[in-house]
């Protein structure tokens, strides 16, 4: 399957607002428009680790993750409807092999500022022939002769889809380890200096020629210990360049190491990688992804409905590129530890609800500082019955994307300032079931470009007090300045003022609602409702019971819904009350257990041409 492109899916009138359906990216974005196929669909379950013997029972169609089969078992897997049968490479986690690759193989090893390889933190328990779990620099010739390698037999197993585990490799060392100051990187960093910054910039820090200049050396020279070097990074001399050609260098480095996998496969591959999307270094990658495969933070000590992955899930569908996640590792040691399966069916219903998917925990990777690492074999008849309501529900789950009036604009160039921090403003609105859509701004790491067609559509635009863009003459955001539909957070006037409430429950304050609705404008509603009770002593949701869910008419485009029926796991559809007046649809919930969706749906059409003489006979004389 090929990849996605910056961005692109069809766009609607201002209410029905599809959060990926963003009609401004980056390049090669594609015009607003058909809609492309997605890598990962909305009703997929997708499996970290392969188990054949647990595809029936979970429903399994997607191999995300940890895959490296031979070419009978993908073409058995194909023909039981799993696909994206991938190939995994680790950039960190496969030293053996590469101790067994070269017996030199420590001049691929990164180095700190002493000079010394260092190990992969989480890998501190590992060791093989001796050796310790070293981490390896993606900017040396040698690991990239064993990555190139790595490739080749996978490879002519003909997978699906290839994923990238800590695909950051070099980079990802750069903001909390002192590294990487090895030989490679060095050079490269010497080769970047030169194509990249003003000879005015170096001259004034002492550095007169670039021949033979060391980074290392210079800092050294400046009494810059790896201590003060891991403290004050920010503040020392070409820091920021630092870590740009740092960034620069692996984000390239992916890209050509997905173009030699579709090389050797002989076709166009899904690409996923490991990638949080916390922060600006882990999103420089989405624009060669086909979907995130990746660990999202669920606070599992919390005992709480997690707020962290909305802002996520958000996020990525700013991004217009699917999430397949899981939980963390110290997340899955915790529930491991205190059994609490009941947690888990939350996580998977909160990201089902927001179009993600979450990986079927039927093997996780756990982490913590103690016991290093270890697994979570998840009970089957805890988790496996989620997953098939999953795939019961594919009509409403495929296709559909979030309504929303309300934009929230995520900016690049402040977050590269550690400002303009919105997931806050994503989890308050969250918090308030308001119905919003990230907007991406990005920059010269992040290829995607802010619109003032995209931002057109909403009704209210938020930025932060930081956003990095204010005052841009001309600009998206002072056009909606200008428009009257800009919303500094907070203001909760001006946000009642613009937006109002269009989603509201009565009777409970522990239901997540989420409306989602398909291209296709003859399709039902479909509403999500998770419960948010959860009960830590007795590992189960609180029921949520007698509630009103109140819709302003506003968000339907002028269709007129008369007709609810709720879906929820291990239940019969259910038909419900609704009642509507010119401004709201009311629709009356007897139950809410954990989720559940209420598809809403108007009056059949009256299809004359299928009606018999007699009947339009009838009809005509009762008019």
């Amino acid at each position: 399957m090929s990849s996605l492109p910056a961005t692109g899916r069809v766009c609607l009138p201002i209410t029905w607002v599809l959060v990926a359906g963003s009609c401004a990216g980056g390049a090669g974005s594609a015009a607003c428009g058909a809609a492309p196929a997605r890598a990962i669909r909305h009703s997929d379950v997708v499996f970290m680790y392969d188990d054949p013997k647990l595809y029936a029972a979970y429903g399994c169609t997607v191999l995300g993750w940890a895959g490296d089969a031979d070419a009978r078992h993908i073409d058995e897997a194909h023909a039981r409807g799993v696909r994206l049968f991938s190939s995994s490479v680790g950039f960190l986690t496969e030293f053996q092999r590469v101790v067994d690759f070269d017996p030199n193989f420590l001049e691929a090893a990164c180095r700190n500022l002493a000079g010394e390889p260092f190990v992969v933190p989480w890998l501190w328990d590992h060791k093989y022939k001796g050796q310790r779990a070293w981490w390896w620099c993606t900017n040396s010739p040698l690991y990239r002769r064993y990555l190139q390698q790595r490739l080749v037999e996978p490879m002519r197993a003909k997978p699906d889809g290839l994923h990238i585990d800590d695909y950051r490799g070099t980079s990802g060392a750069v903001t909390w380890l002192p590294a990487c100051f090895c030989p490679h990187c060095m050079a490269g960093f010497r080769e970047y200096l030169g194509k990249s910054v003003p000879r005015e910039k170096l001259a004034a820090l002492g550095i007169k020629d670039l021949d033979g200049f060391d980074y290392r050396k210079f800092l050294l020279d400046r009494g810059v210990t790896p201590e003060r070097y891991n403290n004050d990074r920010t503040k020392l001399p070409l820091a920021a360049e630092f870590l740009d050609f740092q960034v620069r260098a692996n984000t390239a480095f992916v890209a050509e190491y997905r173009r030699k996998a579709e090389e050797l496969r002989g076709r166009p591959l899904a690409l996923g990688v490991n990638s949080g999307l916390d922060d600006p270094q882990a999103l420089a990658i989405a624009p060669q992804l086909s979907y995130f495969c990746c660990e999202v933070d669920q606070q599992a000590a919390s005992h709480v409905l997690p707020l962290h992955p909305i802002y996520v899930y958000k996020l990525a569908d700013g991004l217009d590129r699917p999430v397949a996640a899981t939980a963390g590792g110290g997340d899955w040691a915790y529930i491991a530890e205190h059994k609490l399966p009941g947690l888990v069916r939350l996580w998977i219903a909160l990201a089902y609800a927001h179009g993600q998917n979450f990986m079927a925990p039927h093997r996780q990777w756990c982490y913590t500082q103690t016991k290093g690492t270890h697994w979570y074999a998840g009970p089957t008849e805890e988790y496996a019955w989620l997953y098939q309501f999953v795939r019961q529900s594919a009509r409403l789950l495929d296709g559909y994307e979030a309504v929303a009036p309300l934009a929230v604009v995520y900016d690049n160039v402040a977050r590269r300032r550690w400002q303009g921090d919105i997931q806050p403003i994503a989890t308050a609105l969250a918090q308030r079931n308001m119905p919003f859509s990230v907007v991406v701004a990005g920059d010269d790491w992040l290829d995607y470009r802010l619109d003032s067609r995209r931002l057109d559509q909403f009704k209210a635009v938020i930025v932060t007090k930081d956003f990095g863009r204010q005052g841009e003459r001309g600009g998206p955001i002072e056009k909606c300045r200008a428009a009257g539909r800009l919303l500094v957070w907070p203001d909760d006037a001006r946000l009642e003022r613009l937006v109002g409430r269009p989603v509201e429950v009565e009777g409970s304050d522990q239901v997540l609602v989420v409306v989602r609705a398909a291209t296709d404008a003859r399709a039902p509603l479909a509403i999500h409702l998770v419960n948010r009770g959860y009960d830590q002593t007795q590992n189960r949701m609180l029921p949520q019971s007698g509630f009103s869910l109140r819709l302003r008419q506003d968000l339907f485009s002028g269709r007129k819904f008369t007709q609810a029926v709720l879906h929820a796991p291990r239940s019969q559809p259910l038909p419900l009350e609704v009642r509507s007046d010119a401004e709201h649809i009311t629709i009356r919930l007897p139950r809410l257990d954990l989720w559940a969706i209420v598809e809403l749906s108007e009056p059949p059409a009256l299809d004359v041409s299928t009606r018999s003489p007699a009947q339009a006979s009838g009809s005509a004389s009762k008019g």
